[in-house]
């Protein structure tokens, strides 16, 4: 065995900059003048991941509105996809967050986590 081979030394660098928990939450996504709803798999301070088995192509532009619970008001932002796989999902990446929705995200994503 030669650990010197490109398989063995392979190392992953998580390049995310926020910390995610697994959330399933509704989700209304605008796209494309349309709207569906969906659902998410996980959610940080910066983005989110919403399983669709037709996600919409890298960095195509969405509106979302969603609610971590559901007497809170909605949350609604702009956001850019980052990652699509069909079959899979999409990881978008929130675009016009106040300061004040981003803490509280984080705030929600600390207490869960």
């Amino acid at each position: 065995m030669d650990l010197e081979d490109p398989q063995f030394t392979h190392v992953e660098i998580e390049h995310r900059r926020y910390r995610r928990v697994k959330l399933v939450i509704q989700v209304d996504c605008e796209v494309l003048e349309r709207t569906e709803v969906a659902v998410t798999r996980d959610l940080s301070a910066g983005g989110m991941f919403i399983n669709a088995r037709h996600p919409v192509p890298v960095d195509t532009d969405l509106s979302l509105t969603f609610r971590l619970y559901p007497t809170e008001p909605a949350i609604k932002c702009r956001a850019k996809v980052m990652f699509s796989r069909v079959g899979l999902g999409m990881g978008v990446q929130f675009l016009d967050l106040s300061a004040e929705t981003r803490q509280m995200l984080q705030k929600f994503v600390d207490e869960v986590g």
